[in-house]
């Protein structure tokens, strides 16, 4: 599945490499004014921000929505008659979701 970032500069592919999207909090301060971030990450080793929002609960949000849209995807496996050189009607599969419950 591609990704584009929040500013549109950047798109980033989820991939069979393990890569993970997460909400993050982030306080920056500025002499005693303290302004708190909540952005979306991308971690694949690193944190990298690719959207901000205005309130932890938009974020979530925005991540239940990019579940939505990866649930919807289909992904085929075909199968090839090397003896034949043909290949056979693949096998359409729809992507999976786990929510681990609250309690």
């Amino acid at each position: 599945m591609l990704i584009v970032s929040q500013n549109k500069e950047k798109v980033l592919w989820i991939g069979k490499a393990f890569n993970a999207l997460e909400y993050t909090e982030n306080v920056d301060r500025k002499g005693k004014k303290e302004t708190i971030r909540h952005t979306i990450c991308i971690s694949d080793g690193c944190l990298e921000e690719i959207a901000e929002y205005p309130t932890k609960e938009r974020c979530l949000e925005v991540l239940k929505g990019f579940c939505e849209t990866y649930q919807e995807e289909c992904y085929t496996v075909d199968f090839f008659d090397m003896a034949a050189q043909a290949s056979r009607p693949g096998i359409y599969k729809r992507n999976e979701v786990f929510e681990f419950p609250t309690e």
